[in-house]
């Protein structure tokens, strides 16, 4: 079957005739179109690796390397060129190459979360300068730690041998003393070992507050997500009910251990509600902002079941993963992050634009939008 597929990109559309049933999304802005003299590799805190395209052609030089970040959770990308000859349309150029990278890393256009800039380059002056520049893609990535790492780091946290830089969940907590007996559902996956860390140090040092009755660990290994309406699937699913520290610990620990990198965020929360239905008005979901829901299909079905969820986003730098928001918003629930509560979200009318941890979203048709 013949696949038409729309790219926006620097305020140009441009389609691809592929053969497959695949889909793809992508979208950059005007805005993140930057030019420099030199580009300099960003220090976002993140992994990255260079893909080379030569000056003037599309075709990336290193094919293996480009598919192996598939494997990867990709944050950011940059699109490098040069401006030589000075002011030539480089557009139809950019958009090959453009898509030659999604005939080898799909995955850098599958996520709602990824940011794309298009980097010109105004430096060389002549042809025997452009060896001395880079051209192709960075591609910005937060490699997968292994769990032995996560482990370590999670009871040195513990021990008082470790500081927590982000303390998201420890100042949402303090700021929501009203929080208790709640059902948490909380993804465990990838990078998320310092804000499981936090949770795991919070009901050790705050028992008395019992702040969580319910808590449900989500790593699932597979992508086909379930409302839980024939039977409970326990896959990629953990859960535990009790206030005894080191219960929760153990369960969490083998939830780290067993699962893998798929976020099935929604379907934790339906087997939550239907393991522990007495608690499924007071639902906090921990999750990860660089990680887009792989089963966010499934929120019709969870606005069915009208229980609000209040949904702690970890990770939140310059940009905020809208589909929490998107989430929240259906749901009737809130959205927290280390600076800032949000509450109210069902009031937000449809074209109005906030503001919420210093960056700026406007709601369209239902779903959030971050201005830049």
């Amino acid at each position: 079957m013949q696949k038409i597929y729309l790219f926006f990109f620097s305020g140009w559309l441009f389609s691809l005739v592929i053969y497959g049933q695949a889909s793809v999304s992508f979208n950059i802005r005007v805005g993140d179109t930057v030019k420099v003299e030199k580009y300099e590799f960003q220090e976002i805190g993140f992994s990255s690796y260079s893909l080379s395209i030569d000056p003037g052609d599309y075709r990336i030089r290193n094919t293996t390397a480009a598919r192996l970040l598939n494997f990867e959770t990709i944050t950011a990308i940059d699109l490098v060129y040069t401006d030589y000859p000075a002011d030539e349309d480089f557009s139809e150029l950019n958009r090959k190459r453009i898509v030659e990278l999604y005939m080898h890393v799909p995955k850098a256009f599958n996520k709602n979360f990824i940011h794309w800039r298009i980097v010109k380059q105004t430096g060389p002056k002549r042809t025997g300068d452009l060896s001395k520049y880079f051209h192709g893609f960075v591609v910005y990535y937060r490699p997968l730690p292994k769990y032995s790492d996560e482990e370590n780091a999670i009871h040195e946290i513990l021990d008082g041998k470790k500081y927590i830089e982000d303390s998201t969940l420890f100042k949402t907590f303090q700021r929501n003393p009203n929080w208790k007996d709640m059902m948490t559902v909380m993804d465990v996956t990838g990078s998320m070992a310092p804000y499981t860390a936090q949770l795991m140090l919070w009901l050790k040092l705050n028992s008395a507050l019992k702040t969580t009755k319910q808590i449900v660990f989500f790593n699932d290994d597979e992508e086909n997500s379930t409302d839980q309406t024939t039977k409970l699937d326990t896959s990629g699913i953990w859960s535990v009910e009790s206030f005894k520290f080191n219960k929760v610990l153990k369960t969490c620990l083998t939830a780290m251990e067993k699962g893998n990198h798929i976020e099935n965020n929604l379907e934790a929360v339906f087997y939550a509600v239907k393991k522990f239905p007495e608690s499924k008005k007071n639902i906090i979901m921990i999750a990860d902002n660089w990680e887009d829901p792989c089963d966010i299909k499934l929120l019709g079905k969870l606005v069915e079941l009208k229980v609000p969820i209040r949904i702690i986003v970890c990770g939140v730098n310059k940009a905020l993963n809208t589909n929490y928001l998107d989430i929240a918003y259906a749901t009737g629930g809130s959205v927290h992050t280390m600076e800032q509560d949000l509450t109210e979200l069902a009031k937000i009318g449809n074209g109005k634009t906030i503001t919420f941890s210093g960056m700026k979203f406007k709601l369209v048709g239902g779903k959030f939008q971050q201005l830049y």
